[in-house]
């Protein structure tokens, strides 16, 4: 009963309804949307209470749930805050709906009952639906298509459903209507196919039709006489098909035609030509009795059938056909010839003429072409082609050699000055055997002349020496005759006649002639073969045979006859012959190089022998460091040993090079292809250049030409160190003296002194033959040795001494001198610690000798010697002597020491005292400053005045 009564309030809006008395409830506002609401809530605290609002402007926020509380009866405000638009609906606990509308965007419902405690669902409101319906768009709204049934503000992509255009656009629901927006439309019409027009099947008219298109409307159809450039419209409607009607001009016209609708039109078809039926149209059907060959002036009857296709009835004498004067045609003998009777449009006529063929031979054209009144009309009739022969002629028969010494060649015959002729027949024979055993032979045309090949061999007798020809001609229209002859030589070849000269060595007998081969290269002899008349001509084939006509040289094929011609040894042959001097048997077959002459069997066969000489041996030399120049040399193939046994004996030499005269004695070659060259002059040899010759000795009864020798390359010898060296071994004071002989005499030999292995000379050396060393230490021993150095290059053996100074060397006078006062001479002596002791003694004048004591103790010591007062002045000489103890070597010394005495030249004679430059008086006091100064005067050496400070 509660809820009856509920429902009974929710259908009576804004009613007051008790549903009991003084109850209270709760009641829910459920947001199902993504809409803000806004809800106030009002309530009815008894039945006969005003309602008042409880809760102002609650926020409901989407898809929430808010709760309020009542006494009695109560309603809802609700406020729809969103742009989407919302349905209040109120639900009771029977779940009994009362739905309050659709609440648009800013709009509120007051009102919505609840009584005592229904609840208020806001849901989405259902919007309205566009139907599934064709729409169209585009020019003449062409494009249509029909879109899926859509609710209101969705929308739906279109493309267009309709033949003969592209299209596409956007159809968008709004309320129940269809909106088009983002559209395009063009035409896609394809192009109109199979236009055809009619050529010349209508009097007066050209119909022409084509294929219609999918989605055209209308094809609009052009013209334009052939030749011109601007198209007319002829029509444009929705047929496929159009009559041009009222024509009288029978030019060819061209057409075109495109398809059309309201959006556009497709691209113009291809041209296609039409014309209407012309008034004269002959056709050329057929034609008979044409010979395809005739003679020169001979007729001929012939009929020619031709067809009206014209509208013109060919009536009287003015129709009918003549010569065609085009393309090399004649015409026969032949007018105008007029057709019988009257031909209508589609009817045939024959016409039936007699022809004369030129008086010329040759190919000539039959072709005719209608005509009416002298003038042309259509295609001529089919040319015709007669060839019109002569009687057939030549002038000559030639062959392409006049003389032939070939009997299995072949001869080639042409004919000359053929003129028509279609078969040709050829009669070869010899002369011996004569014209009745002579063989036929055909001639073949080969476009440009009749040609026949016959073989030489069937002709030939023993000595047969001329061959005959005859030519026969004819054609389908004459009879065969005789043409021309002619003959042809057959020439016999003498034998070849050989001169053979060796060209290397030789040896053998008249019977049979060796030959030495150079094995470097392989040639042996000079060829010079005589082919008598025929030398200017022909050549010759020279091959070189074992005794089983194997070929053992390249063959010489085409040497020119009367001329030397080298002959060689093939490399393959002299590989096979490893040893020298082997005599073997051969034979030089000398032919006809020329296949044809060679034919003939015309072959000399000279039996020869041959060896080969030494090769391919390589020389070697070099000096040798030896008491004597000595050159050691060797023979030896590349990459191989020697054999006295394959190679032969040889002789060793040395010469000057590049080929001066021989040096030293020669020498055999040992079995191991070794000699040696010693005792040689090195004084004269020192700068030169050598050559080692190894000379072949061939065995007894070959001789060569010319020598055969292997050279080595250039060499010198070594550079020689003197043979001996002396240095002085402490018979020398201070140093030590090398020596050593010459090895040669010349401006560019130098030698280099090296002491202890290092040099003391210049890097350069020296050009004589002694240097003094002051060696570093005295009393050491030291090794000397003297290489020999010729433009720049040092000699590698050596000669070596050794030598030394003395440890301790004897006093000597270091220097003296007189005093001065000219009463003693003093001096200094060295005198070194090493001494046992040192003494001295003097005398003046070669007077008697006084000691002289040598004092100190240092190296260098004094000595004064005094001099008698009573010696006179003059020049004296002191002769001083020191014996040293404890050496060998100037163990006594003397020393001549001149000397000078002037002793009155230095004697005094006055004093006086000076003051102030006058002389100073006896017991002068100076009582101002002045100067006082001494003078002496007495002999040459005095006379001075000196300041006194």
């Amino acid at each position: 009963m509660g809820n009856f009564l509920a429902r009974l309030c929710f259908a009576v809006t804004l009613m007051l309804c008790s549903l009991s008395a003084n109850a209270a409830f709760v009641t829910k506002v459920i947001n199902k949307t993504g809409a803000d609401i806004t809800v106030t809530f009002y309530n009815m605290a008894c039945q006969t209470c005003q309602m008042v609002a409880k809760n102002s402007n609650v926020a409901v926020a989407p898809y929430q749930t808010v709760t309020f509380s009542g006494d009695y009866a109560g309603e809802y405000f609700v406020k729809n805050n969103s742009p989407i638009t919302v349905e209040p609906v109120s639900v009771d606990d029977s779940g009994y709906e009362n739905n309050y509308g659709p609440l648009p965007y800013g709009n509120g419902v007051y009102g919505v009952w609840i009584g005592g405690g229904a609840n208020v669902e806001i849901r989405t409101s259902a919007p309205a639906q566009c139907p599934a319906s064709a729409v169209n768009w585009g020019a003449g709204n062409f494009c249509s298509a029909v879109p899926v049934a859509t609710t209101s503000g969705g929308s739906v992509s279109l493309t267009n459903s309709v033949a003969g255009a592209n299209g596409s656009a956007v159809a968008s629901c709004s309320a129940g209507t269809w909106t088009i927006s983002s559209s395009t439309c063009t035409a896609n019409l394809t192009v109109p196919v199979g236009l055809f027009a009619t050529d010349g099947a209508n009097t007066g008219s050209i119909n022409i039709n084509w294929g219609a298109v999918q989605g055209a409307g209308t094809y609009r159809l052009q013209q334009r006489k052939q030749g011109t450039s601007a198209w007319t419209d002829l029509v444009a409607s929705s047929a496929t098909s159009y009559n041009w009607t009222g024509r009288t001009d029978e030019s060819i016209f061209e057409f075109q035609v495109r398809a059309e609708n309201s959006v556009g039109a497709s691209a113009w078809s291809a041209i296609e030509t039409g014309y209407i039926r012309p008034a004269l149209a002959p056709v050329f059907v057929s034609q008979t009795g044409i010979p395809s060959k005739i003679g020169v002036g001979q007729t001929f009857t012939f009929s020619q059938v031709w067809k009206n296709t014209g509208s013109e009835t060919w009536t009287g004498t003015a129709y009918g056909t003549s010569h065609h004067a085009a393309n090399g045609a004649i015409q026969w003998g032949i007018g105008f010839t007029s057709f019988t009777g009257s031909t209508a449009t589609s009817a045939q006529v024959t016409t039936t003429m007699t022809g004369t063929a030129p008086a010329s031979a040759g190919t000539y054209t039959l072709q005719r072409v209608m005509q009416k009144s002298g003038t042309s009309y259509g295609v001529p009739s089919t040319a015709a082609t007669v060839v019109v022969y002569d009687t057939p002629k030549c002038t000559a028969v030639n062959t392409d050699v006049s003389t032939t010494f070939n009997p299995t060649g072949t001869v080639t015959a042409t004919l000359a000055g053929a003129s028509s002729v279609e078969t040709a027949v050829l009669r070869v024979w010899g002369e011996i055997k004569g014209e009745s055993n002579g063989v036929d032979y055909p001639l073949s045309f080969n476009g440009t002349n009749w040609v026949a090949t016959f073989p030489v061999a069937p002709h030939l007798s023993p000595d047969e020496v001329k061959i005959n020809l005859k030519a026969s001609v004819s054609n389908s229209v004459f009879a065969s005759s005789v043409c021309a002859t002619s003959t042809l030589v057959y020439q016999q070849l003498p034998l070849p006649a050989v001169t053979l000269t060796p060209t290397f060595g030789t040896f053998g007998d008249a019977a049979r002639q060796g030959f030495v081969v150079n094995r470097a290269g392989g040639e042996f002899a000079k060829i010079n073969v005589d082919l008598g008349a025929f030398s200017g001509s022909l050549k010759a084939r020279v091959e070189v045979l074992d005794p089983a006509d194997g070929l053992l040289n390249v063959a010489l094929n085409g040497i020119n006859a009367g001329q030397q011609t080298s002959v060689l040894m093939a490399s393959s042959t002299l590989n096979a012959t490893p040893s020298s001097w082997q005599q073997v048997n051969a034979s030089i077959r000398v032919s006809y190089a020329d296949p044809a002459a060679a034919a003939q069997g015309k072959v000399v066969v000279v039996p020869i022998a041959w060896t080969v000489a030494p090769a391919g041996l390589t020389v070697t030399a070099s000096g040798i460091k030896a008491s004597t120049p000595t050159v050691s040399a060797s023979i030896a193939p590349s990459g191989g040993g020697f054999s006295s046994s394959l190679h032969g004996a040889f002789n060793g030499y040395l010469r000057l090079a590049p080929n001066a005269g021989t040096v030293g004695a020669s020498q055999d070659v040992s079995s191991d292809g070794t000699w040696t060259i010693g005792n040689l002059d090195y004084a004269q040899l020192y700068a030169a250049q050598l050559v080692a010759v190894a000379r072949a000795v061939p065995p007894a009864g070959i001789t060569l030409f010319n020598p055969l020798e292997f050279v080595s390359p250039a060499f010198g010898l070594p550079v020689q160190a003197p043979l001996t060296v002396a240095a002085t071994d402490g018979n020398r004071e201070n140093d030590v003296q090398v020596i050593w002989p010459a090895v040669a005499t010349g401006s560019a030999i130098r030698y280099r002194v090296f002491r202890d292995a290092a040099e003391v000379t210049p890097a350069t050396g020296i050009s004589g033959i002694e240097f003094i060393d002051i060696p570093p230490n005295r009393g050491t021993t030291y090794t000397y040795t003297v290489k020999t150095m010729i433009n720049n290059v040092v000699s590698q053996s050596e000669a070596s001494d050794t030598g030394f100074v003395p440890a301790c060397r004897a006093a000597r006078l270091i220097g003296a001198s007189l005093n001065a006062d000219m009463s003693a001479i003093n001096g200094l002596i060295e005198r070194w610690e090493c001494l046992e002791g040192a003494t001295g003694s003097g005398a003046v004048d070669a007077g008697t000798a006084s000691a002289v004591p040598i004092t100190g103790s240092a190296t260098y010591r004094s000595f004064s010697y005094v001099l008698d007062p009573a010696l006179a002045d003059g020049a004296h000489v002191l002769r001083l002597g020191i014996e040293s103890k404890g050496v060998v070597i100037n163990a006594t010394r003397s020393y001549d020491i001149p000397f000078t005495l002037g002793r009155s030249s230095i004697s005094l004679k006055s004093l006086t005292i000076l003051y102030d430059g006058s002389t100073a008086q006896p017991g002068l006091e100076a009582t101002s400053i002045g100067r006082f100064g001494a003078r002496m005067e007495g002999g040459t050496g005095l006379g001075f005045a000196e300041e006194i400070k």
